[in-house]
């Protein structure tokens, strides 16, 4: 097969095609990479002293490797972000926006909603839900985030154009919103927003559509910006945990699902770019609704929860969504087993997943701070041994 670049291999692979190789990410994504902790750890190990990553999700203390981590394991993607907004409280952090290499200090930190997150050994977790006594009617006068604040897409084009025009890479922009649901979680408080959904469902719904207008807002600003230059867009939205969904399908359907139809067609109406979704946990039964909706690609696939076994998404889904995901299981399998055992998991995994494309080689979420570095430069060795269509 003629050695395709990493733009017509991702592009090839999302169309349903075999490409000459499966495209490898790490750092593509917010979760598809590495920690902070991990990212030094792998550095030292393989003898790197450059001092080049950045903190790429202050929350999740994930980085975007070293360039030099990401050409030694042939990376596919390289992903542009916004930046951070100019207006607003000066006491709220935009936590999806790049931090520099240190990402954040403090004991905690308010978002843009006014959430609390407090900081749990490495990361982020929420604590303080802004709207968890919020009424109907506070709804329509509470301070929300302004999507059009300049700051947001300062210089944005400019960057985004001069990787096109001077690499061939597969290029994603990032997460850079949190879902409807998820927001709504992060913003009510899970028990509340939970009891929501069952007992003051036109305050759920209110607030998720808030919530959708937002990111709307914010996709417009962005797709206006590089729209016409990215190849995948990414959205991040929690639905799933280990056991399940959070809510029962039918629930999903009736109060979350019109609001995912609106934000995703929305994004595939201003952009040819293929729509990249983020679901944690087991998210088996709505894989045909994501596919209904336009949903290209599924991450992290994650498959030590319930109903996820590889074998059986890429029978019943493979041929009509790409799952970007699921090459190494990073909860469980990596941290407990060595790298020769990694190796024949990744190699498995990828038999499996590879064949008529739709695949895009990433783990079942990022690399943790206490992954030995000899077991993920394993798994990212194995991927190139293994990443050629024999055909």
């Amino acid at each position: 097969m003629v050695p395709m670049t990493s733009r017509e291999r991702v592009l090839a692979t999302l169309n349903h095609q075999e490409p000459d190789m499966v495209p490898i990410d790490l750092g593509g994504v917010v979760t598809t990479s590495i920690s902070r902790a991990g990212s030094e750890k792998l550095k030292a190990y393989m003898g790197i002293t450059a001092d080049d990553e950045i903190t790429s999700q202050p929350a999740l203390d994930v980085v975007v490797p070293s360039e030099q981590i990401l050409k030694f394991f042939d990376v596919d993607f390289r992903a542009v972000r916004m930046g951070a907004p100019t207006e607003g409280p000066a006491d709220r952090q935009s936590w999806f926006v790049p931090s520099g290499k240190d990402g954040y200090k403090a004991p905690y930190f308010d978002d843009e909603f006014g959430n609390r997150w407090q900081l749990a050994e490495f990361d982020y977790s929420p604590a303080g839900p802004a709207l968890v006594k919020a009424t109907i009617d506070d709804l329509d006068t509470c301070q929300w985030p302004d999507p059009w604040d300049a700051g947001r897409v300062a210089g944005l084009r400019e960057s985004t154009l001069a990787l096109r025009q001077s690499t061939d890479f597969a290029i994603t922009a990032d997460i850079m919103c949190g879902g409807p649901f998820e927001q709504a979680l992060w913003t009510r408080g899970y028990e509340q927003f939970l009891t929501d959904l069952h007992w003051d469902k036109k305050f759920a719904d209110k607030l998720l559509g808030k919530i959708t207008d937002l990111d709307i807002a914010l996709w417009e600003a962005q797709l206006d910006a590089i729209g016409d230059i990215v190849d995948v867009v990414c959205q991040g939205e929690d639905m799933g945990m280990q056991s399940g969904l959070f809510v029962k399908p039918d629930m999903y359907r009736q109060m979350i699902k019109p609001h995912h139809k609106r934000l995703f067609g929305f994004i595939k109406s201003r952009t040819s770019a293929k729509l990249f979704v983020h679901s944690c946990g087991s998210v088996y039964s709505i894989i045909p609704d994501y596919i209904e909706m336009g949903v290209d690609a599924l991450n992290p696939v994650q498959t030590a929860s319930k109903d996820m076994e590889l074998p059986r998404l890429k029978q019943e889904f493979g041929r009509d969504i790409t799952f970007w995901g699921g090459a190494f299981e990073t909860q469980h399998f990596i941290p407990d087993h060595t790298p020769a055992e990694i190796r024949d998991h990744v190699r498995r995994n990828m038999e499996i997943l590879m064949s008529g494309g739709g695949f895009v080689f990433a783990g079942t979420h990022n690399i943790t701070p206490e992954t030995d570095p000899a077991k993920g430069y394993a798994v990212y060795q194995a991927a190139k041994e293994f990443r050629r269509y024999r055909s």
